[in-house]
């Protein structure tokens, strides 16, 4: 621990010398050009695509619509009354239709 605190020190001491040096050091008038032609020099990045990057801007363009879609049926469905009146079960029964002829006749 004690040797990073050295190397923590060091490193205060000499960007604080950097930093006061600044005002004596001198810049070329090409400075500009210079580091514009490195720049140029650097060449594109190399960027790796993958398949959903494609449909990223389509996404995020139909995310707006989808959610006013789902906004508007859900204010139709309380308007109209969408919710049955009878037991939420029975509409997870399959072939209700045979239930209640079964009950009807006493098979």
């Amino acid at each position: 621990m004690r040797h990073l605190q050295r190397k923590y020190e060091t490193l205060i001491t000499i960007l604080r010398e950097a930093y006061f040096e600044k005002e004596h050091a001198e810049v070329g008038g090409q400075w500009q050009a210079n580091a514009m032609r490195r720049i140029r020099g650097l060449g594109p990045l190399r960027t790796r695509t993958n398949f959903f990057m494609f449909f990223e801007q389509f996404f995020w363009r139909l995310t707006p619509a989808t959610c006013l879609l789902i906004l508007i049926s859900t204010a139709l469905l309380f308007k109209l009354d969408f919710f049955p009146e009878y037991d939420l079960v029975a509409s997870l029964i399959y072939d209700t239709e045979e239930l209640t002829l079964t009950q009807l006749f006493g098979f």
